[in-house]
């Protein structure tokens, strides 16, 4: 099993925090907040890691090298699905976005253990309020079975009864990351593709992948805005 650290993107939004610098490298109790989700990776027992960056970011080469994973680019910006298949993984793997560490916990070695179980693939999702309907991917659950039936990329408190947001985790199969690369390989029109429209075409096919909800206590922390970024600070690392 392979873990995948998406980390290519700009990081706009984060510019005049990071003075220039990868938002994934920004300290979080002493840690870069990338070494933290290295920390949840390890602690899953996964010993390869990949990470996912761009010729643009030198200094996420550097920390690579001095951590001792690996390093790959992303040659252009066309989407996280993208970005996950640029790693070039025939295995199964789970997939941690960079630029998000957990407090409290992580759900990563739940979700590692449905891979072993046979299942194509899960996603890590926590509860979120009507505002959140508009800022993450919401996922429609079979509850009795813990199954994803779609999701649906920001659609606002009124066109969803789920309050379940994406969080940042993934886990994928062997036959669903070769599935994600034929999505990938496909997709010539303009814009990203992202794992949600990957998602949703792996379900149309029969896919079977189970939504892993967070556990009491952990917390997803992000570092994607400066509002966000001062919140985690707050937290006693």
């Amino acid at each position: 099993m392979v873990a995948i650290l998406p980390a290519a993107g700009k990081g706009t939004r984060m510019a005049a925090v990071t003075g220039g610098r990868s938002k994934e490298l920004l300290p979080l109790g002493g840690a870069p907040t990338i070494a933290r989700v290295i920390g949840e990776v390890r602690q899953a027992g996964i010993e390869r890691i990949v990470i996912v960056g761009s010729p643009d970011k030198p200094d996420l080469d550097e920390f690579a090298a001095l951590y001792r994973v690996e390093m790959v680019h992303q040659p252009t910006m066309r989407g996280l699905a993208d970005a996950i298949a640029s790693a070039d993984i025939d295995d199964d793997a789970v997939v941690l976005l960079g630029d998000g560490a957990y407090f409290g916990g992580s759900p990563v070695a739940r979700m590692a253990e449905l891979l072993e179980k046979g299942i194509d693939g899960a996603v890590a999702v926590e509860q979120t309020d009507d505002a959140g309907t508009l800022r993450y991917g919401i996922v429609d659950i079979d509850e009795w079975r813990g199954g994803i039936k779609q999701i649906v990329e920001k659609p606002g408190p009124d066109a969803t009864t789920s309050r379940w947001a994406v969080a940042g985790r993934y886990a994928l199969s062997r036959r669903l990351m070769a599935f994600l690369s034929e999505q990938v390989q496909a997709h010539t029109g303009p814009g990203e593709l992202g794992m949600t429209a990957v998602i949703n075409a792996a379900l149309a096919e029969g896919f079977d992948l189970k939504a892993v909800a967070l556990q009491e206590g952990m917390r997803r922390v992000d570092v994607g805005t400066p509002e966000e970024y001062e919140e985690a600070l707050r937290l006693r690392w």
